[in-house]
């Protein structure tokens, strides 16, 4: 099939294309293949310039005219000019090893003119000269007399329609070019001669172009730069001249390079969100000697899971990262079959096959590398429909089909992989193959399913001879050939698969001769098609029958009558084309057939698989070689099926969520309705026939073994029989994909059109944590903060909350289960009629005289301290009356004789244990604590200048009653003091402070490590600050400074901070208009946001009814719950069933998303499926459905645009774009643009349909350009379109008029509007860069990239184009704006290894912002395996510095099999990997991140000689990568 014109299918993945461009690849020098036949030339004696060092060989002086042609460029400096000189030889070099490549092609080795057309013409990095090559076959045989002045009079007949690209004389800028060596061109020898005259110079031209004189040597040394580079034996003069004018155009970009404004492309690193959830393998197998101990292995795109089997279900044990796309997977049994080895097969960077050990080192489980095997043939073509390996029964060999033609056979040996050899296959389109069981130790037989020279399905089977390193030559005996009818395979997508089938016996000695019993002979079932065949091996003597025919008809072959030969040839034709009858049949009444599994190990019970989640089970009666289709249920699209043990199945998918699955003998749910749907035509049983006795089926004698075939039964049951144990969330295949704030909380949601077939769904996408909600107490307003207490200071258990309001406490006792009592104010024992600052249980203070020296001790007490505006309170709780009461005098410094207290209030406390700090009016800071007989004494004060506003004084060291440093904020200055308390000599001493942007209201000093003292490496003093705009900053206390600021935003409200207990782990739990968590995780202070708005405190609160929970004071209420699954990902699910979502847009004033649906009806294979296509309205905060359009029959929405403004009455909120489907057509004709807005009725919000417009195509894609313009990509065109409001009269209220149309060669298919262009991605070569114009009437082409790229998804990047293509590469170009023209300069590309169906301008998160933030976020991907990725952008110092260490880190990690991450991130073409081109342009952020973990990163840092070593600091370089982290 055609790449041209040829869209994705529904899952976003590539298909498979024949029709493929020259590959960079072969643009490379390589041993000449084409020539092999070619009688070879003498190669002349060249009389190249011998280059000598620090010289070109290119003159010096023909360089420096060239450059001195623009008068702008005063001076170029001599080492300059060499350089490009040196640069010009190797573009030479390349340009003529390309040449000579296509030259050895056609068996020529004389490099002619059309060589190098070609080349320019079909090679990605040559593509920039085709507007100066004409795109004539220069290679055109030579007319005859008369003939070419008869073509040039007609030429000129029609100058009328000259192309653009010529003058009125019909001459191309080649043919101006040659004329002026009209004469050289007679003789080779022409191009020699000595240096030029100094009188001839460079004229540039006002086009950019330069006239070149005519000069000898300019020749000469361009010959000899071609002939040092290749090896042909000729090269046409003419071959040389274009060489010149490729040279004159290198120069003449070099030249302007110089002038125009160059801007620097950013270095780009890609790191993942979400990892690919699709499934594509899966098996079970027993990886370690232990008897006990069962594996199940699973494939995701790149990564295997390794699962054991548990009683309580599958426990994750490890995981590998494959580096490369997973086609094929198999457990290979060791030599005493204890356990097994894993043989993977991937597809890049080269087609390999792995071994994989399990291993457990250090209790840390992991699959180690063992050996493998490179499959790579660059000269061989593609496999078509399969590309996967099978092993033997026995596990010693193993087969590998990934090329057309050919087979891989690898011996296996103990667990380990042999030797290996190719063996040729006749069956060049292999469709499925498989092992048969032949019952014989050193015979190995494969079973080929392949689609003939007459397009018809063949089933045969040939032998692997060892011995010989080859296959059979003629078709094995075991199984009699035979063709398929297309009537019951009438599709190849997806191609049938082939299931062996052992030999059954009943034991009996008469099995042999019962054709009517269940025993046979073992044979292969066929899947695939409209029915279920199986066909059986052949017996002893039909095999040693067939063997003699073949030795006869092999005799008359070879017989050298002629008439015997074809008489032979005529009984071969007629035997291969025979239709053999199989032995067993059941009719499949579904759709096409995905995914199979034994259920045991003899076949007898096979569970099947169909595209729409169809599941049912294929069993072998038992009392006859017949067989039973029963439905079990419906379940997610199975890729993969793997039956565990005890009716329990693992179903992998691409489409659905992958599902742990048990199968009851009884219904469990909808007895009275089908299990499945059995179409008509499908004749079905009850299910009490299966224990009737015997079968009722026909019998019927097969022709060629006269064995009875006889039809299966459809067994029609009700209800289904499948419980789901466990559900694996996939969001995969994405189709489209938003970041959308819907509930105004700054932290964006990802939603994605997720899902195919039966199971699309909307995805909404959180790395937060779950506030899972167990009390609500409402009507409580204004609190500013809370604490729960205990009746003792040990105690475990709290007995009362306090919380405190702008105005008053109030005391709230827990009684009962789920009681909450307000205590009257009378007998809290506290103040409450003021608001608290600070309140807690604290230790009694104890003395003892030891020794003469006064020794002071805490111990267990029932005390409580509150600090409020009036001063400390000391109050103690009576256990027997449950009743608080004050104890002590307490302490205000209202009521103190001293001077210094007199008249001053309380304005912010804080405290400890052991210690109390309070902050009074007029900047005074005073430190109490605990004295004897319970009075509270001063320990210290200060002055300050300004008024405090907060304070801290939380011990580093949980375990103690005191701190060691006191954090205290103040009004005016805006600034943050850390004082000492290490001793009394420096109390409140000022260790450093700093001064922030806005008032520090909330304060906090917080130990994240688990070490309490400074010397620890696992001490984690922070310092985090809530500032009264929203903004949380933190700082890292190390060495008395403050250093490694950090700020990140909670919205615009007040930011609050509170230390609690989340998952077991003291966190810090930060609220402002939104919630984060703070913890400490992988070197730094980690955020993750808290679906809880408006939070003010929080507290650890843990009572007999809310063991372990949070309590949560809100503006409005007070919350009691959990905190789960910090920073894990929570994905939501909105089920869509069988409408798939294929596109979406989000409308934030409506608080609605608009979903474009499509819905497909399942037939049988073979049968097309009705597909019909909606447009969705969905709340954006419930997901609940609005409203409904349904398309036409014949019409599916293709595109979606969300349209700014109210969205309401006769402003649009939506465009619609559709495509009328008809198959008859290759191209779509018609299609439409729809717009709507929302109106209310009785309180519901529908869709109001205010304009439709016809279109001459499908609507691709469609960008808002400006207030009412709308550019729309229809077929192969950009049109823009205006809204404009109706006259009376017309039927809608709004008209769209078309303004202007761009049209192009290929399909459009990606419109992006950056603010002042449209970026264009068309479906097969590549992007461009349009400017509108005129007032929308005009557009214009500003640049194109004319290199082949295949695009997908494009983006804007600010000043250029970021995309992907189906060759699963990102690519990126930047805007370059010359004097003369605009270019699209190519500054990146990087093989993702995934196809990319989405590209945004964003951020997943709302990061901490440092100061010195090395990288920033700058585009989200998704792809169609449901990965989830971030681009990052690097600032240009610290991307050199990465480069160098990704560079070092390739060299010393490699992959599984050995694979090097360059080849890895190389860039892929059609034809796979190749060395041509290396990624640029893109950082590996995910093996850069590697780093962190490495147990030896002072070596990476080194490299391998002294150029290699990284200067940075060890510390610095894990802070930017800590940074990349936090932003994916």
């Amino acid at each position: 099939m055609s790449r041209q014109n040829t869209p994705l299918p529904a899952d976003g993945m590539p298909q498979s294309m024949n029709a493929e461009p020259l590959t960079q690849e072969e643009t490379q020098v390589a041993e000449p293949s084409g020539a092999a036949g070619a009688k070879p030339k003498k190669a002349k004696a060249s009389e190249g310039l011998v280059r000598e060092p620090g010289k070109s060989v290119l003159p010096y002086s023909r360089v420096q005219k060239i450059l001195k042609a623009d008068k702008d460029l005063v001076m170029v400096q001599r080492e300059a000019a060499f350089l490009i000189s040196r640069a010009t030889e190797e573009f030479i070099g390349r340009f003529a090893e390309a040449a000579q490549k296509l030259a050895e092609r056609e068996r020529r080795t004389t490099v002619q003119a059309k060589d190098v057309v070609a080349t320019v013409r079909r090679a990605d990095e040559f593509a920039f000269l085709e507007e100066l090559f004409p795109w004539a076959d220069l290679g055109r045989p030579k007319p005859a007399d008369g003939e070419e002045d008869k073509k040039r009079k007609r030429k000129e007949k029609g100058n009328a329609n000259e192309s653009q690209g010529e003058k009125k004389d019909g001459t191309t800028t080649l043919d101006r070019f040659m004329s002026k060596a009209a004469a050289d061109t007679q003789e080779t020898e022409a191009f020699g001669g000595d240096t030029e005259p100094a009188d001839q110079d460079f004229v540039m031209n006002e086009d950019g172009t330069m006239l070149m004189p005519d000069s000898p040597d300019r020749g000469r040394a361009v010959t000899s730069v071609v002939a040092e580079d290749i090896s042909a034996s000729d090269v046409q003069p003419v071959a040389v001249v274009l060489c010149l004018l490729s040279l004159q155009c290198c120069l003449r970009d070099t030249r302007f390079a110089g002038r125009r404004s160059i801007v620097e492309a950013p270095m780009r690193i890609v790191g993942t969100f979400h990892p690919s959830s699709s499934v594509t393998h899966s098996l079970k197998c027993r990886l370690t000697p232990d008897a006990t101990a069962e594996h199940l292995v699973i494939a995701k795109t790149d990564k295997l899971e390794v699962y054991s089997l548990t009683p309580d279900g599958l426990k994750h044990e490890c995981t590998a990262d494959m580096w490369g796309q997973i086609v094929g997977m198999h457990a290979i049994p060791v030599q005493d079959g204890s356990h097994s080895n894993l043989l993977v097969m991937t597809n890049h960077p080269d087609v390999k096959i792995v071994l994989l050990t399990y291993g457990i080192e250090n209790d840390i489980p992991a699959l180690q590398s063992g050996g493998s095997h490179s499959l790579v043939d660059r000269a061989a073509r593609q496999a078509e429909f399969v590309t996967d390996f099978q092993v033997d029964p026995t596990g010693q060999i193993a087969v590998v089909s990934c090329y057309a033609g050919k087979l891989k056979v690898i011996k296996l040996e103990d667990g380990e992989l042999g030797q290996a050899f190719d063996v040729s296959l006749p069956e060049i389109n292999l469709l499925s193959f498989t092992f048969l069981h032949t019952g014989e130790e050193d015979r190995f037989t494969l079973a080929l399913l392949h689609l003939n020279h007459r397009r018809q399905i063949q089933l045969l089977c040939r032998d692997v001879l060892l011995r010989d390193l080859e296959l059979s030559a003629a078709h094995s005996n075991l199984l009699i050939t035979t063709v398929l009818s297309e009537r019951t395979f009438p599709s190849l997508e997806p191609p049938p698969m082939l299931v062996a089938v052992p030999p059954h016996s009943t034991g009996s000695v008469d099995d042999d001769e019962d054709e009517m019993g269940p025993a046979h002979r073992g044979g292969v079932l066929v899947l695939g098609g409209r029915k279920v065949m199986f066909y059986e091996h052949a017996t002893q003597d039909q095999q040693e029958t067939r063997k003699e025919k073949q030795r006869r008809l092999s005799k008359r072959l070879s017989s050298g009558v002629q008439a015997e030969v074809a008489k032979a040839k005529e009984k071969e034709k007629e035997r291969e084309s025979r239709k053999i009858k199989a032995r067993a049949t059941v009719k499949w009444p579904w759709s096409a057939m995905t995914a199979w599994c034994p259920v045991d190990a003899q076949c007898r019970r096979v569970l099947l698989g169909d595209a729409y989640g169809r599941l049912a089970m294929l069993a072998f009666d038992d009392d006859r070689v017949a067989l039973t289709l029963i439905p079990i249920g419906e379940t997610s699209p199975a890729t993969c099926l793997t039956y565990l043990s005890s009716q329990v199945l693992y179903l992998g998918s691409h489409f659905g969520d992958s599902q742990l699955l048990r199968i009851h003998p009884a219904p469990v749910a909808n007895a009275s309705r089908e299990t499945l749907p059995i179409p008509k035509g499908v004749s079905t049983v009850p299910p009490s026939a299966l224990t009737s006795g015997s079968s009722k089926g026909k019998g019927r004698a097969d022709d060629a073994n006269e064995t009875p075939v006889r039809d299966g039964r459809v067994v029609n049951t009700k209800g289904t029989f499948l419980e789901v144990l466990q559900s694996h969330d996939n969001i995969a295949p994405i189709m489209d994909a938003i970041l959308a704030d819907v509930d105004g909380s700054g932290q964006p949601q990802v939603i994605t059109c997720s899902g195919a077939r039966n199971t699309g769904s909307l995805r909404v996408i959180r790395t937060e944590a779950d506030f899972q909600e167990q009390a609500r107490l409402d009507g409580l307003s204004g609190i500013t903060d809370i604490w729960p207490i205990r009746s003792r200071f040990e105690d475990p258990v709290h007995t009362h909350l306090v919380v405190s309001t702008l105005r008053e406490t109030l005391l709230l006792a827990f009684s009962g289960k789920e009681t909450l009592t307000h205590i009257e104010p009378s007998v809290a024992g506290f103040a409450t009629r003021v608001p608290t600052y600070a309140l807690g249980n604290i230790p009694r203070r104890e003395f003892s005289v030891i020794g003469g020296r006064t020794i002071s001790s805490y111990v267990d007490s029932s005390l409580v301290v509150q600090i409020t505006p009036e001063g400390v309170h000391l109050v103690e709780f009576d256990p027997t009356l449950g009743t608080f009461s004050v104890a002590g005098a307490g302490w205000y410094p209202k009521k103190l004789s001293d001077p210094d207290f007199a008249g001053k209030d309380v304005v912010a406390g804080a405290m400890s244990p052991g210690q109390f700090v309070v902050g009074l009016s007029g900047g005074r800071l005073v430190l109490l604590n605990l004295g004897a007989l319970d009075t509270l004494q001063v320990v210290k004060s200060r002055d300050f200048m300004d008024e405090i506003c907060a304070i801290s004084c939380a011990p580093f060291d949980p375990k103690k009653n005191y701190a060691t440093s006191i954090a205290v904020s103040f009004w005016g200055s805006n600034k943050v003091a850390i004082l000492s308390l290490d001793s009394p000599e420096s109390y409140l001493n000022t260790v450093c402070e700093v001064a922030l942007p806005t008032l520090p209201r909330s304060i906090l000093l917080h130990n994240f490590g688990t070490a309490t003292r400074p010397k620890d490496a696992d001490f984690r003093p922070h310092l985090l600050v809530g500032l009264a705009d929203g903004s949380v900053v933190t700082y890292a206390l190390r060495d008395g400074e403050l250093l490694d600021r950090k700020v990140s935003s909670l919205g615009n409200a007040p930011a609050s901070l509170s230390v609690c207990s989340v998952d077991d782990k003291t966190v810090v739990l930060a609220s402002a208009a939104r919630a984060s968590v703070l913890y400490w995780d992988r070197q730094r202070v980690r955020p993750s946001p808290v679906g809880v708005k408006y939070m003010i405190k929080a507290a650890t609160l843990n009572t007999s009814a809310f063991p372990s929970c949070l309590a949560i004071a809100t503006s409005s209420a007070l919350l009691i719950g959990n905190i789960r699954g910090v920073d894990k990902m929570q994905i939501r699910t909105i089920p869509l069933g069988m409408d798939n979502p294929r596109k979406m847009a989000y409308h934030p004033t409506q608080q609605v998303f608009g979903v474009a649906c499509t819905r497909a009806a399942p037939g049988r294979i073979g049968e097309d499926d009705a597909i019909t296509g909606s447009f969705k309205l969905l709340d954006a905060h419930s997901f609940s459905q609005l409203h409904h359009f349904q398309c036409k029959p014949d019409e599916e929405p293709s595109s979606v645009l969300a349209l700014p403004g109210d969205g309401s009455g006769s402003s649009p909120a939506f465009c619609l774009g559709t495509v009328v489907i008809r198959p008859e057509e290759r191209e779509p004709s018609r299609g439409r643009l729809i717009l709507f807005s929302l109106t209310s009725v009785d309180g519901s919000r529908l869709l109001s349909v205010l304009a439709s417009h016809e279109t001459q195509g499908c609507v691709y894609a469609l960008a808002q350009v400006s207030e009412g313009v709308i550019a729309a990509a229809i077929n192969s065109s950009v049109v823009l379109f205006k809204i404009r409001h109706t006259g009376p009269g017309e039927t809608s209220p709004l008209a769209l008029d078309k303004a202007a149309e761009w049209n192009h060669n290929y399909f459009v298919t990606n419109l992006v509007w950056d603010g002042r262009y449209l970026l264009v991605g068309d479906a097969i070569s590549s992007v461009s860069a349009l400017r509108v114009v005129d007032d929308a009437t005009r557009i214009e082409t500003v640049a194109r990239d004319y290199g082949p790229l295949w695009p997908i998804a494009i983006e804007s990047t600010g000043n250029g184009i970021i995309g992907a293509n189906t060759d699963c590469n990102l690519f990126s170009f930047t805007l370059q704006h010359g004097p003369q023209r605009t270019t699209l300069e190519k500054d990146g590309v990087y093989h993702l290894g995934d196809v990319v169906n989405k590209l945004i301008r964003g951020a997943l998160s709302s990061a901490d912002v440092a100061d010195d933030q090395a990288v920033q976020a700058s585009h989200v991907f998704f792809t169609s395996t449901g990965r989830i990725g971030a681009i990052l952008e690097i600032k240009d110092a610290m991307a050199l510095q990465m480069t160098a260490l990704q560079r070092n880190m390739a060299k010393s990690l490699v992959g599984p099999g050995g694979v090097n991450h360059t080849k890895r991130r190389a860039p892929a073409s059609p034809r796979g990997h190749t060395d041509a081109e290396a990624a640029y342009g893109f950082l590996d952020g995910d093996f850069l991140e590697t780093f962190l973990s490495h147990p030896h990163p002072e070596q990476l840092m080194e490299g391998e000689m002294e150029v290699e070593r990284i200067a940075l600091p060890l510390a610095t370089v894990k802070d930017v990568l800590v940074q990349m982290q936090s932003l994916h």
